[in-house]
């Protein structure tokens, strides 16, 4: 997935502010990075078919639809913070252009891929009781016009340890700026998105969730993500799928996994005829199922439940 603004090498870096001061190492550290949040789900070359095509429970021994599902989760999730945060790694390659006060400011710089604009990041300290908390915004405007619109808001209130770890919210307001900017044409189905993530301890959270246009086709889940990270390389993330099957028109599902790949996923049917049937599919580290149950009438059972891996702590 591309970057938001598609800024690649975009930074004037003579226009910006020569050396760096610890203070401004302090203002950066606000910014969150794809990095800490990402979702870590191990990955392999394996393919499976979407939730709408299988209308079949799986044998024990098959590739694991439940961990194709994950996967493309997964990387939806981990697409999406390019998407947004992908522009903020350009901008901590150079000092800030100016400084005031409790503020750093980087830009206004230009685009190669959206002419006719300019953008500004604006960092600023805004409180330090109890902790020290930042408010940043990502601002574009057409060249020659005086009045910039955000592109990415956030703000990030620092751990009582260190400036880098704490805990933040974003929100990017696709609709104001989805016709003038250049955005991946997956976008053009979202009105907004906000972002909510801690990473202060482990285990460390991220949220995403999205405000629809009307019919859309984005293809991501429509209750959003949530993925976590256990310190050990442990993982978990929440989605939905969505399916043409009028018994199970929604699948909500809770995805676990250890660091060596092997994992587990609780389904509930969230819309449809067999709301609040579950199913259960557990895979190994070839990701190949262990053991598959449905509970709605007819639902299928295969493997051991007692071959399930456990994931603690998540």
């Amino acid at each position: 997935m591309r970057h938001l603004l598609l800024l690649l090498c975009v930074l004037d870096v003579t226009a910006c502010g020569g050396s760096w001061s610890n203070r401004d190492l302090e203002f950066v550290a606000a910014l969150p990075s794809r990095a800490a949040l990402a979702s870590n789900l191990p990955t392999s070359g394996s393919s499976a078919q979407p939730l709408s095509s299988r209308r079949d429970g799986l044998n024990a021994g098959e590739p694991s639809q439940a961990y194709a599902d994950t996967r493309k989760a997964n990387a939806d999730f981990n697409g999406l913070l390019d998407f947004f945060l992908g522009v903020l790694d350009s901008v901590r390659a150079v000092p800030p252009t100016s400084r005031s006060g409790e503020s750093r400011t980087w830009g206004p710089f230009v685009a190669k891929d959206n002419p006719g604009f300019e953008f500004q990041l604006i960092i600023a300290l805004v409180s330090t009781d109890p902790r020290d908390t930042y408010a940043w915004k990502l601002q574009a405007r057409r060249l020659g016009t005086p009045t910039f619109f955000d592109v990415v808001k956030g703000a990030f209130q620092a751990s009582a340890e260190t400036v880098r770890k704490g805990m933040g919210q974003i929100e990017v307001p696709v609709k104001d700026f989805r016709d003038q900017l250049q955005v991946d044409s997956t976008f053009k189905g979202i009105d907004s998105i906000s972002l909510g993530y801690f990473t202060a301890g482990f285990p460390t959270t991220s949220t995403l969730a999205f405000t629809f246009t009307p019919g859309n086709t984005s293809g991501f889940s429509s209750l959003g993500y949530a993925a976590r990270r256990a310190e050990d390389g442990s993982g978990a993330m929440g989605f939905s799928l969505k399916s043409a099957d009028a018994n199970i028109s929604r699948l909500d599902l809770v995805s676990k996994w250890r660091a060596d790949g092997a994992g587990v996923t609780v389904s509930t049917v969230g819309e449809g005829n067999y709301r609040g049937a579950t199913r259960v599919e557990c895979w190994n580290t070839a990701f190949k199922v262990t053991y598959f149950k449905e509970s709605w009438p007819g639902g299928q059972e295969s493997g051991a439940q007692a071959d399930c891996v456990s994931v603690e702590g998540l």
